[in-house]
């Protein structure tokens, strides 16, 4: 009996070491895939932090001070040189591919949508960066390690980010003029298809035009205090949102109240912080209202942005304006229509 035990030891024996030398291989193989596996997430995390840098470097420069329009060409040109600042894979990048286009906020229109092109409300302006370590491309392929044993020697890997500015659908608190101008007049003096103001042949300048109340000025030309989301008679209100802007955050959508007369006093003040004054209310975000009548509520379809030149408190009465691109607004949130102001530069994909 004895004997038979220390034979039947030996055969269990044999029969462990036949099945790890079988198994080794695959063994060895599923770690190799494993350590593979996660430099191959390391590298392509990367990329997409390169890629991601790029668009938003990009997105900073579309607009730039005293430019009417998005500048394609400067945001373009950024973005190519901000990949040359990144590496992956413990080499710098040489190459990539950048496009400027306009990003489908609602995606009715899936993906980037080149020039030339006339945007929607809905559309952002965009720059949309691809970066790749593949064959002729930032040396080439992702080498393994250990797959060789499966016969992989290198995998491609290829990433693409796209950043733009979309103009907000919720402006916070401090972050709105009390002064509300009319849906027609934006359409008369904004172009949609070159995201800017539309530009006066004579000057080759944004037009310059007048906000004035309806007492004096057609539908289409006229504008009125606004106290916003606050039905408070008399000058006061409106000019301590002068100094501070709306109380509370204001969205599309939201009913605004308009004052009822004119008050000339008003007039003065924002001579004083125009772009003739001390410019502290030189650029301003403004509601863009359904329809404008003093004396009554009407809603928000969005945000304009107004270079406020100068005003004037005479018998005529009015705020000397012209559009703009240039309110960068941090108090703001949310996608809204493509009025001229823009918030900070986000990520789309």
């Amino acid at each position: 009996m004895k004997k038979k035990s220390t034979t039947s030891l030996a055969q269990q024996k044999g029969a462990v070491t036949v099945l790890v030398a079988l198994t080794l291989p695959v063994l060895v193989g599923a770690a190799a895939l494993a350590v593979d596996l996660a430099y191959l997430h390391v590298v392509r995390n990367e990329l997409q932090n390169d890629a991601d840098a790029a668009a938003l470097a990009g997105a900073r420069a579309l607009y730039k001070k005293n430019l009417a329009a998005a500048d394609w060409t400067s945001a373009a040109d950024t973005a190519r040189n901000a990949i040359a600042l990144n590496r992956a894979a413990s080499h710098a990048l040489a190459d990539g591919q950048v496009q400027t286009g306009y990003w489908d906020t609602q995606q009715t229109t899936a993906g980037l949508q080149g020039l030339p092109m006339t945007p929607s409300a809905t559309d952002a302006p965009a720059v949309q960066v691809s970066l790749a370590k593949s064959d002729g491309q930032n040396q080439g392929p992702v080498r393994t390690f250990l797959a060789n044993i499966w016969g992989i020697s290198s995998v491609p890997v290829r990433v693409t980010a796209v950043a733009g500015v979309t103009s907000p659908g919720i402006v916070k608190p401090g972050g709105l003029f009390p002064l509300a101008i009319s849906d027609c007049m934006y359409q008369k003096f904004w172009s949609m298809q070159s995201a800017g103001p539309r530009i006066d042949a004579t000057t080759g300048k944004p037009y310059v035009f007048k906000i004035g109340s309806l007492y004096h000025y057609e539908n289409c030309n006229s504008g009125e205090w606004s106290s916003l989301n606050v039905r408070a008679p008399g000058a006061n209100t409106i000019d301590t949102m002068i100094e501070t802007g709306n109380p509370v955050a204001m969205s599309v959508g939201d009913e605004a109240w308009m004052q009822s007369g004119v008050k000339a006093s008003l007039y003065a003040d924002v001579k004083k912080c125009s772009a003739a004054g001390n410019k502290q209310c030189e650029y301003v975000v403004v509601p863009t209202l359904s329809q404008v009548v003093s004396g009554t509520s009407a809603t928000i379809v969005g945000f304009a942005c107004l270079h406020v030149l100068n005003a004037v408190g005479g018998n005529d009465k009015y705020v000397l304006v012209e559009m703009s691109t240039q309110c960068q607004s941090p108090f703001s949130g949310g996608a809204g229509p493509n009025y001229g102001v823009v918030s900070p530069p986000s990520l789309f994909k």
